[in-house]
């Protein structure tokens, strides 16, 4: 077994914008479903779509965090 290491960084700057897109329509439906009413599965996406971003954010903006192809 090789040694694996698990990063959440996209391996391209192609998957950042990816993710950086499906994080932005996942925040702008649970803002959406959160103004109806206060749940909490809308909560909790909303908080995985910020971690998404974030991590897109990472990715696009910082190069050398992103794995290499092996």
């Amino acid at each position: 077994m090789g040694n694996r290491t698990w990063q959440m960084i996209p391996s391209s700057r192609g998957m950042s914008a990816l993710y950086l897109v499906g994080g932005v329509i996942l925040a702008i439906s649970a803002a959406n479903q959160l103004t109806d009413e206060m749940a909490v599965l809308p909560l909790l996406s909303g908080l995985a779509a910020v971690a998404l971003v974030i991590t897109a954010v990472v990715g696009l903006i910082r190069p050398g965090s992103r794995t290499s192809a092996r």
